[in-house]
């Protein structure tokens, strides 16, 4: 399940009043009690920022996590702009689901007079993604299959257009850049990682039949191990990497990588390590300002990403072209 989706079923239990119990909730998530935790305290945070009359709170003897006063149904206003911009800014859904979806959540919305003409006219700029397809019934269909620890069989299309059958074990749904990832194993082969399955190239899925231990340790495997370093949804070697940034960068990286660790910090620079798929990481940093970020190891890693540097520079007229003209190597940094 992607961050988003677990946060919004997360954050509703706690709203329709539920005692959400740590332990029940993320093995019926697949989601390790470090990633509860810090849902948690993001959930925490966002009710300190907005609401003035409840607190979460955590009950040690059911080791549960409760909002105290919070027994409504209904959505505040807050909450739902909040669902709603996340749902239009990701432009994952066909803009007839997009349009359901955002209808329903009105309905459960306190004051919906309030914002049904604002419902309207971002329904009237919402724009579906180029290919056009439902992924709402699939979203849910999949993730009652990960929850119920099925193995499936895919109809999936690559980018070339070549048709693939393929037997899964699936782990994980994520969202990236304006797509749906279905996340999983190859059934029948030993292969180290998993594989990456855009959900709008999936033509259809067939339901094969239950797990077995080795095929749901495999499944563990995943979220205890890989789960938090998928970047960009891009594969290569599992490996640690070290990086030194500058402190006000480091914020941006503890969101990025969520197993970021630090090492050492100085009124200047913090040094970290994260455990990252290689080329999704190379890729994200290719993006960033060269003079924020400095990879420190593995050798292998700065080897590959000079190789890349150099690469860019030589299509676009070498080293001598790209500092007459003055391109900013920083080009595309995100704040």
């Amino acid at each position: 399940m992607d961050k988003t989706t677990r946060l919004l079923l997360l954050f509703s239990k706690l709203l329709s009043g539920e005692n959400v119990n740590k332990t029940i909730f993320c093995f019926e998530n697949n989601c390790s009690p470090r990633t509860f935790d810090r849902d948690i305290e993001e959930i925490r945070l966002y009710l300190s920022e907005s609401f003035s009359l409840t607190e979460l709170k955590y009950m040690r003897s059911t080791n549960s996590y409760f909002i105290e006063g919070t027994s409504r149904k209904l959505l505040e206003p807050m909450e739902y702009l909040l669902i709603e911009q996340i749902l239009k800014d990701s432009m994952i859904l066909r803009k007839d689901e997009f349009d359901i979806l955002s209808k329903h959540l009105l309905k459960n919305t306190e004051k919906i007079d309030l914002f049904e003409g604002k419902r309207k006219e971002i329904y009237g700029k919402y724009k579906s993604p180029f290919h056009n397809k439902g992924l709402l019934k699939m979203h849910g269909d999949l993730m009652q299959v990960i929850r119920s620890k099925r193995c499936i069989k895919i109809q999936y299309f690559k980018g070339n257009g070549n048709e693939v059958k393929q037997k899964i074990i699936p782990c994980d749904i994520k969202y990236d850049l304006g797509y749906l990832y279905l996340i999983g194993y190859r059934l029948g082969l030993e292969d180290e990682y998993p594989a990456y399955y855009r959900m709008d190239r999936v033509e259809s899925f067939e339901i094969l039949g239950e797990q077995n231990l080795i095929e749901q340790s495999r499944v563990k495997q995943y979220y205890n191990k890989y789960a938090d370093g998928i970047i960009e949804m891009y594969g290569g070697k599992f490996i640690e990497i070290g990086v030194r940034c500058q402190n006000d960068f480091y914020p941006y990286m503890y969101d990025k990588f969520r197993n970021i660790k630090v090492i050492s910090q100085d009124k200047y620079n913090t040094e970290v390590k994260i455990e990252v798929f290689e080329e999704g990481f190379i890729k994200w940093l290719m993006s960033q300002s060269v003079e924020v970020v400095t990879v420190l190891y593995p050798e292998g890693t700065i080897k590959k990403i000079r190789e890349k540097t150099k690469s860019i520079m030589n299509k676009y007229g070498g080293v001598n072209e790209w500092q007459k003209n003055k391109i900013p190597l920083d080009y595309g940094k995100r704040y």
